[in-house]
């Protein structure tokens, strides 16, 4: 049914709800079969998926070292430490945390870093007698140890802030600073002078196993003043190699970051639809440009009207393209990465009402296609297995929710729960949420975990329940507060890790709650809101 306007709206508005939950019965919605849909042509995964930026954490990054452990290197909420803590792989457990650069009137607020064969190279944005995230640092320090554990440094000049580079063997690294950059190579620190002439902006740089350095950079070209990538090309302090590579956008303020020694990203890296690839496949070859921002690709719909377009991805997943189409139905494309183009637009829902957008942002990337969707004023969630067979899927006015990795996704309807999930997809479990400040969380691929109210003060949560084959059961009373007001909403706060649930009443007071697992009891933590 197509969205309907005017003076019939008045007429049909106690139908438009009884043909809203008529069109979400039909649960399984299949897109038209396309070339880019069903042939082999698709790719796999999201463009830039088999190379990550490392994850970011609060004040800095985790690190995946060559062996399987992780390392978290961070600066301290005060400023006057830089910390780092290892994860061994095998056991699952975190060491103590070590002192990585703590030096008298030093304030370092934020770390990057990169790895390559143990070895681990740290930018530690810092600055004298105060630290403030809208200045740019003037006293950075370049970090780098061959094992995470013995750690050397050295101050960076002038304004310095963006990632260091470092070589697969791990032996060398290098990071931007004013007037060049400064090396760390067996023979020690070394800084190089180097005329960045035109640098918009950003500007990153890599280092390979033969000490040969790439600083790349926006800039206007000499020829028509046109805006290009520019690659600068040299080892030791040899007169450097230019190269230009066209690059649409390159003198904007748009990100630019490398991966590893012959991979670089540009543009929005937050997700993959608004990133180009500037790589090469060995020291030898040229940079170039090697995969478009998809959000710039051939064949993408965009609409002027109506819900504006949005980018869905998860591993094994290609990227995803949902927005509004004509009539008020909502839209989906899928991405050819091989072609580097988008398929045709096809329908995956076509609601009775307007629609607008639900809360999609999560800190951490998914596991699953789960996009999260108003319409009529009703939750939808809209999830898929290969991007061409849709669900539909009820929250009402309950938030979802999400497993501590993100790999499964809650959906509380009114009298059933879904549980979706990489290995199962959608478990419909019987038992709903119907308290207005319940919420429920996923427990695996097939169960959930519901806090409720069970009808009683005044509407705050107080007990515990788990999913089984005929509905809810009980498994504790949990200590929260009951304050003497209605608990009149729960919202979802997903920005930042852990993640959790925000209980409100009047004047948006209450509280912050986590539902959680400790061995094998589930239980709740609360914290202010």
């Amino acid at each position: 049914m197509a969205r309907t306007s005017g003076s019939l709206a008045a007429l049909l508005s106690a139908v438009i709800t009884a043909a809203l939950t008529a069109a979400l019965a039909a649960a399984v919605l299949t897109t038209p079969p396309t070339a880019s849909a069903s042939g082999s042509s698709v790719a796999a995964s999201a463009p830039g998926a088999a190379a990550q930026l490392p994850r970011e954490i609060r004040g800095g990054v985790e690190l995946t070292l060559v062996d399987g452990d992780l390392l978290r290197v961070w600066a301290a909420k005060r400023y006057r430490t830089v910390w780092a803590q290892r994860r061994d792989a095998a056991t699952g457990t975190w060491g103590e945390r070590t002192v990585v650069l703590e030096r008298r009137n030093l304030y370092c607020g934020d770390v990057d870093a990169r790895t390559a064969n143990g070895a681990v190279a740290v930018i530690a944005k810092c600055d004298r007698s105060g630290y403030y995230e809208d200045q740019a640092p003037t006293a950075s320090r370049a970090i780098w140890s061959a094992d995470a554990v013995t750690w050397s440094s050295r101050e960076l000049e002038g304004e310095a802030y963006e990632e260091p580079g470092i070589s697969p063997d791990g032996l060398n690294a290098v990071w931007p600073q004013y007037g060049g950059y400064l090396t760390r190579t067996p023979a020690g620190f070394a800084a190089h002078r180097l005329d960045a002439t035109g640098q918009e902006y950003t500007v990153t740089a890599t280092i390979s196993d033969a000490e040969q350095v790439s600083f790349m950079y926006g800039a206007a070209a000499s020829r028509g003043r046109r805006c290009g990538l520019v690659v600068l090309t040299r080892t030791g302090d040899a007169a450097p190699v230019r190269r230009d590579v066209p690059l649409a956008d390159a003198c904007t303020d748009s990100s630019l970051a490398n991966l590893d020694s012959t991979t670089v990203w540009f543009g929005d890296l937050s997700g993959p639809a608004g990133r180009a690839v500037i790589s090469r496949p060995d020291d030898t070859a040229p940079w170039a440009v090697t995969a478009v921002a998809p959000s710039s690709a051939p064949g993408l719909v965009d609409r002027e009207h109506g819900l504006y377009r949005d980018f869905f991805t998860a591993p094994g997943f290609p990227l995803i393209a949902v927005g509004g189409g004509p009539g008020g139905v909502v839209q989906a494309q899928l991405y050819d990465a091989a072609a580097q183009a988008w398929g045709a637009p096809a329908v995956v829902l076509d609601p009775p009402g307007r629609c607008s957008w639900g809360d999609n942002w999560t800190a951490d990337p998914m596991a699953v296609v789960a996009v999260r969707l108003r319409c009529s004023g009703r939750g939808l969630v809209l999830t898929t297995r290969d991007g061409v067979a849709w669900q539909v899927l009820r929250s009402g006015r309950h938030p979802v929710g999400l497993s501590p990795d993100a790999r499964y996704v809650a959906v509380p309807g009114r009298t059933r729960t879904h549980v979706i999930s990489p290995e199962r997809g959608v478990v419909t479990l019987p038992g709903g949420v119907t308290g207005r400040c319940d919420v429920v969380v996923p427990d695996g691929p097939d169960g959930a975990v519901l806090l409720t109210a069970a009808s009683r003060h005044r509407g705050w949560p107080t007990v515990l329940q788990h999913s089984t084959a005929t509905g809810w059961t009980r498994l504790s009373r949990v200590r929260l507060p009951t304050p003497d007001v209605a608990c009149r909403k729960a919202t979802a706060s997903t920005f930042d890790v852990p993640y959790r649930f925000a209980l409100l009443g009047r004047h948006d007071r209450g509280y912050a709650v986590r539902i959680v697992r400790v061995g094998d009891t589930w239980t709740v933590r609360r914290s202010r809101w």
